[in-house]
């Protein structure tokens, strides 16, 4: 620190004595007369310094000491659709092989589902209602997915993960994203897959005994 405050006309106290020189404003000094000069000082001039210099180092260390604000970030106004859509399984549909999910958006502009695909080649899949299905944050829609089999042979032994691929946009961009489903999902479409693939066979149906000759019946 070399000075503060602008350079102010020298007035003596009246303790100074008529015949007092007035030393130079000099707060620090690598002189080894600042001791002198600073004794020299009217003890007017030397109290104000004082008080400055306590002064500019209370606020030095308000400012060091003082905890820096944290800035919250606001979330992005324009998401990408996959990061804010979410579909849960919501049980079995009224048909065979069909199946009830709902698609839930947090945040941001209404997400469009553009295709729904089963995951594997050997499966199809058709939507009720068809597509596209326009979502708006903060109002979830049902949506009734039927599993179809093109080629029962080349189904995989287990279904472990089973997942359903959804095209999706929003004013933002337009992805395709793979949701996985564990719990009851695997469980009961791999009921229904056996079931299309492996249908029981139809119950023979009761014979008749041949006309003119009446049915045995037991005896007493």
């Amino acid at each position: 620190m070399t000075g503060i405050g602008p350079v102010e006309p020298y007035h003596p106290d009246e303790t100074d004595g008529p015949h007092h020189n007035p030393a130079p404003d000099l707060l620090w000094s690598n002189s080894t007369h600042a001791e002198a000069r600073w004794a020299a000082l009217p003890r007017s001039r030397r109290r104000l310094l004082k008080a400055l210099t306590l002064t500019a180092a209370a606020t030095s260390a308000f400012f060091a000491l003082r905890p820096t604000p944290v800035t919250q970030a606001t979330p992005n106004p324009y998401p990408w659709p996959a990061s804010v859509t979410t579909l849960h399984y919501e049980g079995r549909g009224p048909a065979p092989a069909t199946f009830r999910f709902e698609v839930d958006v947090a945040r941001g502009s209404p997400v469009t589902v553009r295709q729904v695909g089963p995951g594997l080649p050997a499966l199809g899949a058709t939507t009720t209602p068809p597509l596209p299905l326009t979502v708006r944050a903060g109002s979830p829609r049902l949506i009734t997915v039927r599993i179809s089999v093109y080629k029962c042979a080349a189904l995989p032994p287990a279904l472990d993960l089973p997942h359903l691929d959804l095209l999706i946009s929003n004013k933002t961009a337009q992805q395709q994203q793979s949701f996985l489903f564990g719990g009851a999902y695997p469980h009961d479409l791999w009921t229904d897959l056996r079931s299309l693939c492996s249908p029981e066979p139809a119950s023979p149906a009761p014979t008749s005994p041949p006309r003119g000759h009446p049915a045995d019946l037991t005896r007493r």
